[in-house]
C-alpha cells in the first residue's frame, strides 16, 4: 500500500480555471484511444517538436532547462478514491490483464500528467457527477472545473491546447467572498453535527481568515486573523442563531466589536481561509486528504456505522459546489442548465444526496486501525504549503 501514489486530487496547490465544453465530435472523449492521441499531441507541442513544417517551440531553453526533458505526457481516466487504489493495486500484480480503469458512469474526470526530468507536473478537468441534470449537446463533453499544477510557460501552453484541440474557452475561476465563506461553513456543519465522529478542533485546527480591501486604500492591503483550535468551535457555537452561517456570524460581531470594521462591507472582503483541511484563495486551492473513519465507529444517537467521516463528506460537498460554480459562473451554458446552479455558496443541502459508502484515501499513512485501506504517502509535493497561496 506505501506504493500507491496519492491521489491527485490532495495536498498539491492548484489554480482554478473554468472550461467551457469540450467540442470532440462523434469520437467520445473518454475513450482510451482518444486519451492517448491527445497527450501525444501536447507532448509535441511541449517538446517544441516540428509538426508539419512549422516550429512549436513555446519558450526559450533558459525557461526550461532546468526542468530538463519532457519524458513523459499522459491523459487518463479519474475515477474517485477507492478507484484509484484499486487500478494501482491491480498494477502491481503481476498478472498483465488485472488493471482496472474507472467505468464511464464512475468517472470523476480526466487527470494530465507532465512527468519531466526533474520535476512533475498535472492538471485535473472535472466534471458533474453523472447523476445530475448538467448534459451538454451532442459531440460535447462538460468538464467545467479545471484545476492546473503547472509553471507559467507550461500552462500557457496546455491551456492554449484546450483552447484549439476542442474549441473551448478557458478562463480563470476566481471564487466570490461569499463561496469562500460557504465552504468554511460545510465544513464545520458537517463535524458539528450529531452523527460526526470527529471534532472541529482536531480536523480543522488553527484557522486563518484573511481579509482584503481591493480598491480601498494602498496603506492598508489585508489584514490576517489567526483562531487557535480550541477557539474555533466556541465561535460555531455562538453563532448558532444564524444556521447557515454561524462561525462567519459570530467572527463578523467580534471583528466589529474589537476593530470596528464590518467584514460584510462592500469594500472589504474575506479573501483566504486556511486550516488544516484546506486553504482556498479566490484563485487558488489546496485540499489536505480528509481522515477516514476507523470501521468500528459509530455515531451514539444513531447506533449505526457511518459510511463516510464527516470530513470526507465535507470534501464530498465542497468538490460538487466547486464544480457548479465553475459551470455556472461563466456564460457557458445556457440559461436553463444554470439556473439553480449557482448560489454563491455551498448547499448546506446537497450532502443528504451523496451516496454514502466506505471510501479509502490515499494521500497520508494510515491511521484507523488493519482493516481500513490505508492512504499512500505523499512525497512529491512536501514543498506546497500556505505559501503557494
Amino acid at each position: 500500500m506505501s506504493d500507491i501514489p496519492p491521489y491527485p486530487l490532495y495536498n498539491r496547490t492548484y489554480s482554478l480555471f473554468r472550461l467551457s465544453p469540450l467540442h470532440h465530435g462523434d469520437a467520445p472523449l473518454l475513450a482510451d484511444r482518444a486519451l492517448r492521441t491527445h497527450a501525444k499531441r501536447l507532448k509535441e507541442q511541449l517538446k517544441g517538436d516540428n509538426v508539419r513544417g512549422v516550429q512549436v517551440d513555446f519558450a526559450s531553453a533558459e525557461d526550461t532547462a532546468r526542468l530538463g526533458p519532457l519524458e513523459e505526457c499522459s491523459w487518463d481516466l479519474l475515477g474517485d478514491e477507492d478507484a484509484w487504489i484499486d487500478r494501482h493495486i491491480h498494477l502491481q500484480d503481476p498478472d498483465p490483464d488485472s488493471s482496472q480503469l474507472p467505468q464511464p458512469a464512475e468517472v470523476r474526470g480526466i487527470e494530465v500528467s507532465l512527468e519531466y526530468e526533474k520535476q512533475s507536473y498535472n492538471a485535473l478537468l472535472l466534471r458533474h457527477a453523472p447523476n445530475t441534470t448538467a448534459h451538454p449537446p451532442p459531440g460535447f463533453s462538460s468538464l467545467p472545473l479545471l484545476l492546473v499544477k503547472m509553471p507559467g510557460p507550461i500552462r500557457d501552453v496546455f491551456l492554449q491546447y484546450l483552447r484549439t484541440a476542442f474549441d473551448a474557452h478557458v478562463a480563470p475561476l476566481r471564487l466570490p467572498p461569499a463561496f469562500i465563506t460557504g465552504s468554511m461553513e460545510t465544513y464545520f456543519n458537517h463535524l458539528s453535527a450529531s452523527t460526526s465522529t470527529q471534532t472541529i478542533q482536531d480536523v480543522v485546527r488553527q484557522l486563518s481568515v484573511q481579509l482584503a480591501f481591493p480598491n480601498t486604500t494602498t496603506l492598508l492591503r489585508h489584514i490576517d486573523i489567526t483562531i487557535a483550535a480550541a477557539d474555533v468551535p466556541g465561535f460555531v457555537a455562538r453563532g448558532k442563531h444564524s444556521p447557515q452561517s454561524p462561525f462567519t456570524t459570530a467572527l463578523a460581531t467580534y471583528i466589529a466589536k474589537h476593530l470596528a470594521l464590518d467584514i460584510h462591507h462592500p469594500k472589504t472582503q474575506i479573501a483566504r481561509i486556511s486550516c488544516n483541511s484546506f486553504h482556498l484563495g479566490a484563485e487558488r486551492l489546496k485540499l489536505a486528504a480528509p481522515d477516514t473513519l476507523a470501521d468500528t465507529s459509530f455515531s451514539e444517537r444513531s447506533g449505526a456505522s457511518q459510511d463516510a467521516s464527516a470530513s470526507q463528506l465535507a470534501v464530498e460537498e465542497f468538490l460538487t459546489s466547486l464544480i457548479r460554480e465553475a459551470a455556472g459562473s461563466g456564460k457557458f451554458l445556457p440559461d436553463d442548465l444554470t439556473t439553480g446552479l449557482r448560489d454563491g455558496t455551498p448547499s448546506s443541502t446537497s450532502s443528504s444526496k451523496v451516496v454514502r459508502r466506505k471510501r479509502a484515501v490515499s494521500g497520508a499513512a494510515p491511521t484507523n486501525g488493519a482493516k481500513k485501506r490505508s492512504k499512500a504517502r505523499n512525497t512529491n509535493d512536501a514543498d506546497d504549503d500556505i505559501d503557494d497561496l
